[in-house]
């Protein structure tokens, strides 16, 4: 049965074209769209660099400082005053690694300015963070407690710089400062925010020491723990300490709001703006996109039964003939239906043809640096489930109103 199924199918795609381009044109935009848009996703959720243990660690990324009506906030990345106060000393984490944001720093090449990102860290960066080295090692405790003027780079920096990738025991100079390179990682994709930079270096070798009293400033932490169940004990023991141990620096500001997030509380907190909550705004950012993704894909859905009702029209008479000669309303259903999942199916293929097109494009294009976007069974599994919504939304209505047409008025072609 299936089999005659497939093959009316496929004898109804020939015979009728343009209905057939149409159908699967609205298809495959829509689909490309959908799989591009849910691999980006997963890229930045599930990463395949060095933030790939992002499971194990939340993130402290934001400090507010305000008073009790909030006629004075102050409001940007941690400074490293907050960090030594409130971070490092808590208990539940296994490892805590404190860290600057990328910045800018210029470098001369034969008389060319070139600029590379620099972040200062500690020797705990490269515990929780997993990257990987094609040559050299990153620095230790000891190279960080005495503020040994060593760095890691990335290749494309050592490229750059010397021509080469193994760039272990060359030196490089900003800020006025010389710094011997002891390590060379893999480029790190833009995506992932905690990792990416060109050069890292010990935040230790720091020209001045006046960061040690900024409150507010430029730092970041990782609190991460082998075991996933207790970073629920790190958020709420970090939370606690802000909530109840804060020292005011200026009597004007006296509250502050802090959390320690994962990827996708910190995506959520991002995109609605709200640092004076604890909560994680996760269940919101579920629902919106839930339904953005519901009204994308509903629109061309609505077309395609538009599509699909006037074929019924067309093909009034095959109905009315084949209901005469006994065939069943589940029989004319299951036909109609299958015909949509054959044509949903073909455009999604299409679709994730064109997707892996376009996303070889961006990763070939620098327009986010380093980027891959990897294959994985997850995706493909999302993908399908995409497909058949399509398919099933846009094809059982039509299905329905087909079989229950009357076989008398279906042979003089009226509905």
């Amino acid at each position: 049965m299936l089999k005659n199924y497939l093959i009316t199918a496929w004898k109804v795609f020939l015979r009728r074209k343009l209905f057939t381009f149409i159908n699967l044109f609205g298809i495959c935009i829509t689909l490309t769209v959908m799989v591009v848009v849910t691999r980006v996703i997963d890229n930045h959720l599930h990463p395949i660099g060095p933030e790939k243990t992002s499971k194990n660690f939340i993130l402290v990324s934001k400090l507010l400082i305000t008073n009790e009506d909030h006629s004075h906030v102050s409001s940007s990345s941690p400074g490293f005053k907050f960090i030594h106060d409130y971070v490092l000393p808590l208990s539940t984490p296994e490892l805590i690694t404190a860290f600057t944001r990328e910045s800018l720093v210029p470098f001369f090449i034969q008389g060319k300015k070139i600029n590379h990102y620099m972040r200062r860290v500690d020797a705990n960066y490269w515990k929780v963070l997993d990257f990987e080295f094609v040559a050299g090692s990153p620095f230790n405790q000891a190279d960080f407690d005495v503020g040994k003027f060593v760095a890691v780079i990335n290749q494309q920096t050592a490229k750059k710089l010397f021509f080469k990738t193994n760039a272990v025991g060359q030196s490089i100079i900003f800020q006025n400062q010389k710094f011997e390179v002891i390590g060379v990682v893999k480029n790190v994709t833009r995506t992932e925010l905690e990792a990416y930079s060109d050069i890292w270096v010990p935040y230790t070798t720091w020209p001045k020491t006046s960061y040690r009293q900024q409150m507010m400033g430029n730092f970041r932490a990782l609190l991460y723990h082998s075991n996933t169940d207790r970073l629920k004990d790190a958020q709420l023991e970090f939370i606690d300490r802000v909530k109840n141990e804060f020292v005011a620096v200026d009597q004007n500001q006296t509250i502050a709001f802090s959390n320690a997030d994962n990827k996708l509380e910190e995506l959520a907190r991002d995109i609605f703006g709200e640092e004076r909550s604890y909560d994680s705004y996760v269940q919101t950012l579920i629902i919106m996109i839930s339904l953005a993704s519901v009204l994308f894909m509903l629109l061309p859905s609505i077309n395609m039964v538009n599509l699909n009702i006037s074929r019924i029209m067309e093909r009034s008479s095959e109905i009315g003939i084949r209901k005469a000669f006994g065939a069943s309303t589940k029989q004319l259903v299951w036909q109609f239906v299958v015909e949509n999942i054959v044509l949903t199916l073909i455009g999604g293929l299409v679709a994730f043809i064109l997707s892996e097109l376009l996303l070889s494009f961006i990763e070939s294009s620098g327009l986010i640096p380093f980027v891959e976007f990897k294959f994985n069974l997850r995706i493909l599994l999302s993908s399908l489930f995409i497909i058949l919504i399509f398919a099933l939304v846009s094809g059982v209505y039509p299905a329905f109103k087909m079989a229950r047409m009357d076989p008398v008025i279906a042979l003089k072609g009226g509905m």
